[in-house]
């Protein structure tokens, strides 16, 4: 039955399935060799077209395509062993040289299909082929240069075969590798996901890609930070990346939005770190410097802990001794942040794990001593390495009290002692403060209690009591002298004379005499004593930066951790004594410090805000970085706590403003979405580029003149030179925004030009900060997508009225209007996108269409006609705003009338013909009827006026209605789609030659149409291809008839 099978039935039966794959290529195997070199390739040519013009993945095809390239490469299996050293693959196997003469003659064809199924075939083919072949060097440039020009394919498909037909041919040891650079380029500037995922997933990593995959771990898409996530966890070692580098990548992966990417990074990159230690978590640990990056290890550990069995980390945690306790020598920030972790994790498990608590908590009272031995040794330490080591370990052991029982009386005042004389030793820096408050927390049952503890312990760190030595002068040493030299006299004749009495037997004499010399004596001893220095104990007041910090430290931890309601009197002492007097000194780390307090003090207590605003007003515009940000903070919480109405002028105050409680000025803040709101102002001030809320609007808004200049300098504060201040300042408005505090299109609209603003772009805390505030304010409410409208003219006139000198002049006002016109879609409300409703009604757009044909109406001659055009054909109108849609209609009526610009002529009439298909449902008595509105009539007069343009627009009724408008949606986009024939007669043959084999010419290449990223991507590409091709060295030199081996990813290049 073999004799009589052909090429065509065994192409035909590996169709069926993949295990017959092997009894068919012996079968195919003999007819080759029966057949002949020329004869069975010119059959087998005709027959291998069938499958390549199909586009469809589908499974029949993808079997063929595979069992031609395994039959293929098997014909040089057996030869290619008794072949010479010196002949190639390709030379030992003539099929195989005429399928890719074939292939690459044809990867350029016309049809998508063919040019995908090409490169297919080629990466099956150099794919089947050994770890150690080799292929003729003439075959290997032209699978170079023709699989490069594949990689500017603009079929996404032949892309990414394109990539994989060039792993083999990557060189990871040449540094000049033209392969590597472009999967590089391509893989920071392909549109599209899946080719990015595949370079991520195929490129050699060497220390030249290393930063390219590590930069993927950033990409958009998930599976391509999925991808770049997997393949450094196979391929990349640790030792092959910096600290920072190790870190960033556990902070993004085990933090990363999707599930998917937290589960790779943890089984792959984690496990796989993890191995290179053989299992040592400490080792692991002491590689990521858990001083510097402490949340990143806790998270780490608690992935980990997650994945494990609490017996088994027990178990495996063998640096406790029998009390429970790690070694002093084997105490290191390592260790003592694994045990403190693994306490908590064990904690957290509940009751049914009190056993194994038990195993690994130390008991209160030794663990006391313990710490406080660690303490001795940081008052003795010198060396400041050792000091911060020695503080990151007290840190540690100082977090495992809150997994302790603290209800025995005796551990209570165990551990109030060691915390009391921690908190007064010099050795324990501010930085352990935050450390010992929640262990306090824990030893006292009231707030007052505690803070009126702190308050003493304040007083004690700043007035320490101090024993001062005393000394006598000389003048009343001389006289202390002479007295005692009198009373020893006196001693003597006393004696004497007792003596005397004594002998005589006058005992009631000798009695008196005895007393005498008593008293003496007492005298004596008090004369001595008194000739001695004495020591007095007094309280002396440290005003050393050191002190100051670590005392204001502890008064912001306390008002910052601890449930206050109201500033009591303990408070006030604490404001007069330690605070205030902070304000002033001369180190900027007190001042910053005291700033930030008095701003929480201030939130305790409205009243107290007038007379502490000046000072942080002032410290806002003229200190040093640091308090600027740190006052700045602290207002933006004073109005978020109580509104703009807590800054009004003391004159302006109303009976009763000295109410304490928060929850009494919501109705006065609800007014405060009038600020800034002069339209006309805002406007002018948007389009110079200036700040919002300038003199006067206070009195329309119904505000203090305090109120708008608050606003109006924290508003200022954007175009400062410090990123830092910056972006704390735009999150602070943008929070003031989100919750209704202030509500102006004009400052909306310096956040939108900060946002696009080119200097910044290397700002990433503000770019990340108002990149999710604008969608997520803008998707809330309809009323905030009406603020978005109101900016939308402001923000692009800025620009286009931009000085060239001025950054805003780069920004492409087409992507900012593509930006706002989807911002104010009411269709991607919350509340629409939950019921699944397609609205009807879009008041933002038809508001933005009318103010755009009155500014085109107003300068029909502009260089920004295609942009207005532009935007008018983005819109979604409403559908059933049926007088809206007349003036519109009337609008472009006149449009056509004044612009003569063919281009934008073109973009007018097909606005007009969507506007006149929304009005197709009308009769044509009513379309007859159609009205000129003050609007339309208006635009025709103000053509050198903008301003009064405007005016024109705001006055048209647009309102605001509650079931915004969606466009019908578009038909879906068909495909043209490559389907297999049987070739049936020459006539065939010649047609599927003409249209699909067949090389496009140059016009027919230039007429395709593709994405304007792409097509720039392809361009870059050719510079980047041309520049490799051009530089010396770029290949290894070759010689006529040299052999080129063929390389695979898993070749050692990392170091």
């Amino acid at each position: 039955m073999t004799q009589t099978m052909t090429i065509k039935d065994v192409l035909l039966q590996c169709q069926a399935g993949m295990q017959c794959h092997t009894k068919l290529i012996k079968v195919l195997k003999k007819i080759f060799k029966t057949m002949g070199v020329e004869a069975f390739w010119a059959e087998f040519e005709q027959l291998i077209k069938f499958p390549m013009v199909v586009y469809n993945r589908e499974p029949t095809v993808e079997r063929t395509i595979d069992f031609i390239a395994k039959f293929v490469t098997s014909l040089s299996s057996a030869p290619a062993a008794e072949a010479s050293d010196q002949e190639s693959e390709s030379e030992a196997n003539p099929l195989m040289q005429r399928l890719f003469d074939f292939l690459l003659q044809h990867h350029n064809a016309k049809d998508r299909a063919v040019r995908f199924r090409a490169c297919q075939l080629v990466t099956k083919l150099l794919g089947n082929l050994g770890e150690e072949a080799t292929i003729d060097d003439a075959l290997y440039e032209r699978v170079f240069h023709c699989m490069l020009e594949r990689l500017r394919d603009k079929a996404a498909v032949v892309r990414v075969h394109a990539v994989l037909a060039l792993v083999r041919l990557q060189d990871p040891t040449d540094d000049t590798c033209p392969v590597i650079k472009a999967y590089i380029f391509l893989m920071t500037s392909d549109p599209n996901p899946e080719v990015r995922k595949t370079i991520v997933s195929h490129i050699a990593p060497c220390r030249k890609t290393l930063a390219a995959i590590l930069e993927r771990t950033r990409d958009v898409k998930d599976t391509v930070r999925q991808a770049a996530f997997n393949i450094i966890g196979e391929k990349v070692p640790m030792k092959a990346m910096s600290i920072g580098q190790r870190v960033q990548l556990l902070e993004q992966g085990l933090n990363d939005r999707t599930e998917s990417v937290k589960s790779v990074c943890g089984s792959k990159l984690l496990q796989s770190w993890l191995r290179g230690f053989e299992g040592n978590v400490l080792d692991l640990l002491h590689s990521l410097d858990v001083e510097n990056s402490t949340d990143v290890c806790r998270h780490m550990l608690k992935h980990l802990f997650g994945d494990s069995p609490i017996a088994d980390l027990i178990a495996n945690f063998n640096l406790l001794d029998g009390s429970c306790l790690v070694s002093p020598d084997k105490l290191t920030c390592e260790s003592a942040m694994y045990w403190q972790e693994l306490c908590h994790h064990v904690h957290k498990a509940g009751t049914d794990f009190e056993e194994h608590l038990d195993m690994v908590l130390p008991a209160c009272l030794p663990f006391c001593s313990y710490l406080d031995s660690v303490v001795t040794q940081l008052e003795g330490c010198q060396d400041l390495d050792k000091q911060l080591e020695l503080e990151f370990i007290v840190q540690q052991l100082l977090n495992i009290f809150t997994c302790m029982d603290l209800t025995d009386q005796a551990c209570r005042k165990a551990v109030e002692k060691l915390l009391h004389k921690m908190l007064l030793s010099q050795a324990v820096s501010y930085s352990l403060v935050a450390h010992l408050l929640p262990c306090l927390r824990s030893l006292h049952s009231s707030t007052d209690s505690l803070v009126n503890y702190l308050a003493e312990v304040v007083a004690e760190i700043r007035e320490p009591i101090t024993t001062v030595e005393k000394g006598v002068s000389s003048e009343e040493r001389r006289k202390i002298d002479l007295k005692i030299a009198k009373v020893r006299v006196e001693l003597n004749q006393a004696r004497e004379e007792m003596e005397e009495c004594v002998k005589n037997q006058e005992f009631q004499r000798a009695a008196q005499l005895k007393e005498s010399l008593h008293s003496l004596e007492m005298e004596r001893s008090s004369l001595l004593t008194s000739a001695e220095p004495t020591v007095e104990e007094v309280k002396t007041e440290k005003n050393d930066p050191a002190t100051m910090v670590k005392c204001l430290t502890i008064i912001c931890e306390m008002l910052e951790t601890l449930p206050l309601k109201a500033l009591t009197p303990t408070l006030q002492m604490l404001v007069e004594t330690q605070i205030l007097p902070g304000i002033t000194n001369q180190e900027a780390a007190v001042r910053n410090l005291a700033v930030k307090a008095v701003g929480m003090c201030c939130q305790l207590k409205r009243d107290i805000i007038k007379f502490h605003l000046p000072v942080l007003m002032q410290a806002s515009q003229v200190d040093v970085e640091c308090v600027r940000v740190t006052s700045v903070k602290s207002l933006f919480d004073l109005i978020h706590v109580y509104g703009l109405g807590a800054f009004e002028d003391s004159s302006e105050a109303q009976t009763g403003a000295t109410d304490d409680t928060k929850d009494n000025n919501d109705d006065e803040n609800d007014n405060s979405r009038d600020l800034l709101e002069n339209s006309q102002e805002s406007e002018t001030s948007a389009t110079e580029g200036e700040g919002e809320g300038g003199e006067g609007e206070h009195s329309e808004s119904g505000w203090s003149k305090a109120a708008s200049n608050l606003i109006t300098i924290l508003s200022s504060t954007l175009d400062s030179e410090s990123g830092e201040l910056r972006s704390v300042v735009a999150e602070g408005l943008a929070k003031l925004l989100m919750s209704g505090r202030v509500f102006s299109a004009g400052l909306l609209s310096r956040l939108l030009l900060l946002w696009y603003n080119p200097l910044a772009e290397e700002d990433a805390l503000l770019r990340h900060t108002l990149g999710t505030f604008f969608p997520i304010f803008a998707f809330t409410d309809s009323a905030n997508q009406q603020l978005f409208e109101e900016a939308f003219m402001p923000t692009l006139r800025t620009i286009l009225n931009a000085p060239t000198t001025s950054p805003i002049n780069s920004v492409n006002p087409s992507n900012v209007a593509d930006f706002l016109v989807e911002l104010t879609h009411a269709q991607r409300l919350v509340s629409s996108q939950a019921d699944n409703t397609v609205v009807r009604e879009n008041p933002c757009h038809d508001s933005i269409a009318v103010k755009v044909c009155n500014e085109i109406l107003s300068n029909p001659q502009s260089f920004q006609l295609r942009l207005w055009t532009r935007i008018l054909n983005q819109l979604y109108l409403s559908q059933d705003n049926h007088t809206h849609l007349k003036d519109l209609s009337v609008l472009c009526t006149q449009m056509m009338e004044v612009v003569k610009e063919k281009t934008s002529v073109k973009a007018i009439e097909k606005f007009q013909k969507t506007v006149t298909e929304l009005l197709a449902p009308l009769s044509a008595a009513e379309l007859t009827s159609l009205e000129v509105t003050a609007t339309g009539e208006g635009n025709m007069t103000t053509a050198g006026d903008g301003s009064q343009a405007e005016q024109g627009a705001e006055a048209t009724d647009v309102g605001t209605v509650s079931t915004p408008s969606m466009p019908p949606p578009k038909g879906p986009v068909t495909t043209a789609k490559s389907t297999g024939r049987r070739v049936r007669s020459k006539r065939l043959n010649s047609q599927l030659d003409n249209s699909v084999w067949s090389t496009p010419s140059q016009q027919e290449a230039l007429d395709r149409t593709m994405p304007d990223n792409l097509e720039n991507v392809r361009s870059n590409l050719d510079s980047l291809l041309l520049d490799s091709s051009k530089t010396a060295g770029s290949m290894t030199p070759r010689t006529p008839g040299s052999k080129r081996a063929l390389h695979t990813i898993q070749d050692p290049a990392l170091l």
